[in-house]
């Protein structure tokens, strides 16, 4: 974390040196060219390169020491140069203080300024509910990350800043929008607005200015999703797919907690599963519940103990948690309860 603050404080460097290249050429090339011309033609007093530079430096701020020059050639320069290098500071002070401006009421300026000094970073299209999301998610990795949004203020637009995300206004079709974001410099790119046609002409905008960008976009349609992400190698995910578990979960009373497809036909659910007293795998090891049920137990919980990828030999007691990965049929399985034993009825 601290080698990626400085960093930052290196592009912010960098990006100031940008900002005032022309106050700080013209200064010092008023510093230096007129110290070569003082050196050369000043002859009251004999002087050196640095005293003669030094001379005009002073004289910037009319605070020279040395007496006004007899050569006619000089005396222009006694003038110019206050009002020639007073108006480069004056141009530098202004624009530092608009910039310092800018920071504090949050203007547009300064968030170019902070994207300016990403590398490698996330640029999120869309600062929804969806999108903050995304955004908390990926600060939580420690990952770079720009934002992108049509809107101004609001609630959600104020909660991204305060988490010091820069956040470029403006349309992501637009090729300038994405060039302010950094897009050329970005890792990858996530288009997570509510508008599937703003998602793909955007991520298309993207590839165009850097073919190799990592693109990932939010498509409501999911027969739309399937052929932007065969098509245009981009990974495209359906709200319909993303959101089917919550739905399922509120149905069956299962705990599916995210549903995903890896070939685009067989899709794999994650879930909450209890060990109950009269299910089917209570008492039964770890691996032959996989293998019997092809399923994957990923964690197991008892009590206040908990295992990653639990060992085969592990025996599911009634009252245990686990998350499991699996197809959905075979998740509702695990917990459906074991047929009664057949006890026959005695003969009286």
């Amino acid at each position: 974390m601290r080698k990626r603050t400085l960093y930052s404080y290196w592009r912010f460097g960098l990006y100031l040196l940008r900002e005032f290249r022309l106050p700080l050429i013209v200064f010092w090339a008023l510093v230096f060219g007129g110290g070569a011309l003082v050196w050369q033609c000043y002859h009251r007093k004999p002087l050196g390169f640095l005293e003669s530079a030094n001379v005009v430096f002073m004289l910037i701020f009319m605070q020279s020491e040395r007496d006004f020059p007899e050569e006619w050639y000089l005396q222009p320069l006694w003038f110019l140069i206050p009002i020639i290098g007073l108006g480069a500071l004056a141009d530098s002070v202004v624009r530092m203080g608009y910039l310092v401006f800018a920071r504090k009421e949050k203007l547009q300026e300064w968030h170019i300024m902070n994207a300016s000094a990403l590398r490698n970073h996330v640029i999120v299209v869309g600062a929804g509910k969806v999108g903050v999301r995304i955004i908390k998610d990926l600060l939580q990795l420690e990952e770079a990350v720009a934002a992108v949004d049509l809107l101004r203020e609001g609630a959600l637009i104020s909660e991204v800043i305060d988490l010091g995300v820069p956040l470029i206004q403006g349309n992501c079709r637009v090729r300038k929008t994405l060039e302010l974001a950094g897009v050329a410099r970005a890792k990858s790119v996530i288009l997570a607005t509510d508008d599937d046609l703003a998602n793909l002409d955007g991520a298309l905008t993207a590839r165009e200015i850097r073919p190799d960008v990592r693109v990932v976009l939010r498509i409501f349609d999911e027969t739309l999703a399937k052929k932007v992400a065969s098509a245009f190698r981009m990974p495209a995910i359906s709200i319909a797919a993303t959101s089917s578990p919550s739905f399922i979960a509120a149905a069956t009373g299962c705990r599916v907690l995210a549903g995903f497809s890896l070939d685009g036909s067989a899709t794999l659910h994650v879930a909450e599963v209890g060990v109950s007293p009269r299910g089917p795998i209570a008492g039964r090891a770890v691996g032959a519940v996989q293998s019997e049920f092809g399923v994957n137990i990923v964690l197991h919980r008892r009590g206040e103990e908990t295992r990653i990828n639990p060992a085969h030999d592990v025996v599911l007691e009634p009252g245990d948690q686990m998350l499991v990965l699996a197809p959905i049929h075979s998740i509702a399985a695990l917990e459906r309860p074991a047929p009664a034993a057949h006890q026959e009825t005695p003969s009286r």
